[in-house]
């Protein structure tokens, strides 16, 4: 399913094996930890789109391993999955940022729901690149400020997503001129180039050109 990893905390072999084998049949991509120190190690190495967590594990418990994770980031989905039931469990585990929660024993249908419920909203974020205020929607070809569309011609669209992509690094006019025609134009493409950025400044009111920077006698970046 599009490359979508799941890991996979569970010290409970059987427990384990069922949500590997449904899953993977559902056609995503799973990886299990009997404890929280192999998620770790291989969670250092290679995040997940999604992690499945058991909280009471063998040596560090499934609440540290969830402080860990949200030491590193705050977007990645976790669902805990516990025979832990009590409402207090379950506002404490949301709570410590987990955005779901499944009381063992639990029906896998349920579970395979939970899930596709995130891998949604994973296919309806992974084309939009974020940069302060401003959103790039690759998908439907469109930028956004604030929630506002801002009105892109063709190819001021392509030159403020190449500009995106390459966000950090100066982009030459000569490159961009290119991104557009697909060939060098040595003669005019400063001048073209320079018209477009003008016009593109003006519909997301960049006017004082702190978004779209300038380098003098190279071309353009965002910072």
């Amino acid at each position: 399913m599009d490359e979508y990893l799941i890991y996979s905390v569970e010290d409970d072999k059987e427990i384990s094996d069922l949500i590997n084998i449904a899953l993977t049949k559902s056609g995503f991509n799973v990886k299990s930890f009997e404890t929280g120190e192999l998620f770790l190690d291989e969670f250092n190495k290679t995040k997940p789109n999604l992690v499945l967590l058991d909280l009471m594990l063998p040596h560090i418990q499934g609440d540290e391993v969830l402080k860990e994770i949200r030491k590193f980031s705050s977007s990645i989905p976790v669902i805990i999955i516990s025979a832990k039931s009590l409402i207090e469990d379950k506002v404490n585990g949301l709570n410590n940022g987990a955005d779901d929660y499944i009381v063992k024993p639990f029906n896998i249908k349920e579970l395979i729901s939970r899930v596709n419920v995130n891998y949604r909203k994973y296919l309806e974020t992974k084309f939009i690149i974020k940069i302060d205020h401003y959103s790039l929607d690759e998908k439907n070809e469109s930028l956004y400020n604030f929630d506002e569309k801002v009105d892109l011609t063709k190819n001021e669209y392509k030159i403020i997503e190449y500009l995106f992509k390459n966000r950090g690094k100066v982009v030459s006019r000569d490159e961009l001129f290119k991104v557009i025609w697909k060939k060098e134009d040595k003669n005019n493409s400063s001048r073209t180039i320079d018209m477009h950025i003008k016009s593109i400044r003006e519909k997301i009111n960049d006017n004082d050109k702190n978004f779209i920077v300038s380098i003098y006698g190279n071309g353009y970046k965002i910072e």
